[in-house]
């Protein structure tokens, strides 16, 4: 995003999201999740074709917490994680997705806190 400088088109978006989509779907079918999901860990190409990455904190879906307390970089995380909970799972993912995808569209985070309480207000 930041090699881009510029607004991607809704194409591009469409697409960018679609294979971040199949690739967390493949992850969570494998029955991992990745909380760690942020533009820093998604790697793209110069023809938009993506690769996640950084998969240092990938859990399975059905073991048991606590997990990890800190998770990610505060941008793109769940409330459930800001918050501290330690019994988090894959919805994290989808919340992160979210978060990515409109920071696509407007080219900065949608929830940049300072704090975890300013992240939450």
């Amino acid at each position: 995003m930041r090699k881009a400088g510029n607004n991607f088109t809704e194409s591009q978006i469409r697409d960018i999201m679609y294979q971040l989509v199949v690739g967390v779907e493949y992850i969570h079918k494998n029955k991992f999740f990745h909380p760690d999901l942020k533009p820093d860990n998604i790697l793209m190409s110069d023809d938009l074709k993506l690769k996640i990455s950084d998969f240092g904190l990938i859990r399975e879906t059905k073991s048991a917490p606590p997990y990890t307390e800190y998770v990610s970089t505060r941008w793109y995380r769940a409330p459930e994680c800001v918050l501290r909970s330690r019994g988090y799972n894959a919805p994290v993912d989808i919340f992160a997705i979210g978060c990515i995808m409109a920071e696509l569209y407007m080219l900065f985070p949608l929830f940049p806190g300072q704090s975890e309480l300013d992240q939450m207000q």
